[in-house]
């Protein structure tokens, strides 16, 4: 039985274009117990957006950015559905 203070390893998950840490809904850092577990769910997790091809990772935010500057904005009144970008911010 472990008592006390422990030093041990886990894995977390960063964003490769922005750095962002992957986080649960309560924005704590999720640390797995390995690496295998983290590509596990990264590959059956859809709902949070992140992405992960087999060699890079990327976060909801740079998914959707990268989404736009490849197709455009797609706004309604208020913002862009994809990215949520303001039309008053777009640069032109």
């Amino acid at each position: 039985m472990k008592r006390g203070f422990c030093t041990e390893s886990h894995v977390v998950v960063y964003c490769d274009t922005c750095g962002d840490i992957y986080t649960d809904a309560a924005g704590e850092a999720i640390c797995f117990g390995s690496t295998n577990q983290a590509v596990s769910l990264l590959g059956a997790d859809r709902c949070s957006g992140w992405v992960y091809d087999g060699d890079t990772i990327v976060c909801d935010i740079c998914v959707a950015t990268q989404q736009c500057q490849r197709d455009g904005h797609r706004f309604t009144e208020l913002e862009c559905t994809v990215c949520g970008i303001f039309p008053t911010d777009e640069q032109e």
